[in-house]
This record gives C-alpha cells, structure tokens and sequence, in this order.
C-alpha cells in the first residue's frame, strides 16, 4: 500500500496543500497519520481511492438478525439509529462502516454523540475518529470552559503575588548580589 505526503496529494488531485490538511483534520482521510511534525502528514492510498470514489463503496447486503428475532435487518436498525439521532440520512460509506462494527457498537457511538457538551457538525468524522480511537460512552470528552486556564495577562496582581510566593516556597534560597561597582 502507498502512502503520500501532504504535497504529493495536493499535486495528484490539483489542490492546495492546505485544502488537503483541511480535508485531513475534517475526517475525509480518516486514516492519515503523523509521525512527527519533521515528517508532517501521511496520507494512504485507499483513502485517496475513497476520496475519489475510484472504488465505489461496498453494498453490503441485508443479514437477518438472529438474536433480536423481529423482521429488522441490522443494516436497517443501523440507518434508524443514524437518522433519530443525526436527524439525515446515512451516506453508503457510513452506513457500510457502522454496519461493520454492528448494532451495539453503533447505538454506543450514537449516544457518545448525543452526550456531546457542543453540536457535533460533522457526524461522520466524529463516528470515524469515536471508532478509530475507541471511545465508549463512560470517556465522553468533557469540554472545559474558556477562562479555565489562566494566561499571565489575566492574572490580577493579587493572583500574581500569591504565585509569585507559591513558587518561592518551593526554591532554594539565591545567592545574595555583589554588586562590586559600589566598592
């Protein structure tokens, strides 16, 4: 299997560097990968394969569902799920992607969406980048608050000070200054 750069992509499909990071970080590259920041991103072949729709996506055809016992396929209890929660319809790629990992993982994933802190806006890079890293519904990211952090300019003087006198606790006494212009 082939893998690209940044640069080699962007010349393969007539397109700005940039616009291929974009597509990256969008999840339209689902498996680029970045060892180092010296190296930059790698793109696989298939994903420029899927991007290109050169090879269509697999139809996958109806199982019945023994264990449920009603006249649903899995595939159809898939597309359900999607759409109650997304409110649209599932592409192919997507429907094939959570009909592989199956009902249960997709209902898991579904509600780790629902529990989001913010408007998921692309939910299918979400369920991707849910089902590449693993996330279960117990390890929600938790979106922290904006003045969370406190930056040095933020800090009041009183807030400063009271750091100031944190940090010298914990340090060594200098050595005193000989200031040998005075002598």
């Amino acid at each position: 299997m082939s893998v690209y750069t940044v640069k080699e992509v962007a010349g393969l499909l007539g397109k700005h560097e940039e616009t291929i990071k974009r597509w990256i970080r969008s999840g339209k590259l689902p498996n680029s990968y970045r060892n180092s920041d010296k190296e930059g991103w790698r793109v696989l072949e298939r994903d420029l394969l899927n991007l290109n729709k050169v090879v269509p996506v697999q139809k996958i055809e109806p199982q019945q569902d023994v264990e449920a016992g009603s006249g649903f396929n899995e595939i159809e209890l898939v597309r359900l799920a999607y759409e109650a929660v997304t409110l649209t319809s599932p592409t192919d790629e997507i429907l094939s992607i959570l009909s592989v990992v199956g009902i249960k993982r997709t209902l898991e994933i579904l509600l780790i969406m629902q529990q989001s802190a913010t408007r998921v806006k692309n939910p299918d890079g979400f369920i991707k980048k849910a089902i590449r890293e693993g996330w279960s519904p117990s390890s929600v990211p938790v979106k922290l608050p904006k003045k969370q952090s406190k930056r040095l300019i933020d800090l009041t003087q009183q807030d400063f000070d009271e750091s100031i006198k944190t940090e010298n606790r914990y340090h060594t006494p200098k050595v005193p200054f000989y200031n040998w212009l005075e002598d």
